[in-house]
């Protein structure tokens, strides 16, 4: 398993490509010089709180997002793969179902994200009653 600091430096990465930026134009956005975004990207360098926050922001992220990426790329690699009910979601190869799924709800409208919360609620609750 990697550690944090490669980890958090993958998680930046990937997200700075999923929205078709350069290390540069993240820097700019972030207001980070471009040799450090890099440096924090191949997990040379461990970025403080603010630094963080900044990289989150220019990655129109909220900072628990950021986080909870984080904690999701530290699981991947604690937890063997498992085969999802629905069988796919369409996205980049890499790329996390959260992500997908984020993007997807964001093109709703209130009513439809209402039923689909409602149906996400359902199917929780039909596999809670089973295990």
């Amino acid at each position: 398993m990697g550690d944090l600091q490669e980890i958090l430096g993958r998680v930046v990465r990937r997200e700075r490509q999923e929205q078709n930026l350069t290390i540069k134009e993240l820097g700019e956005k972030a207001g980070l010089s471009e040799i450090y975004v890099g440096e924090i990207e191949r997990g040379q360098k461990y970025p403080s709180a603010k630094v963080l926050e900044s990289l989150a922001e220019a990655l129109e992220l909220d900072i628990a997002e950021l986080l909870e990426f984080v904690a999701e790329e530290i699981r991947s690699e604690r937890e063997p793969q498992v085969t999802s009910v629905i069988g796919f979601l369409p996205g980049a190869p890499g790329q996390h179902r959260r992500t997908v799924v984020k993007r997807m709800v964001n093109l709703l409208d209130e009513g439809s994200i209402e039923s689909v919360a409602n149906f996400s609620a359902f199917l929780l609750s039909k596999h809670t009653n089973l295990n």
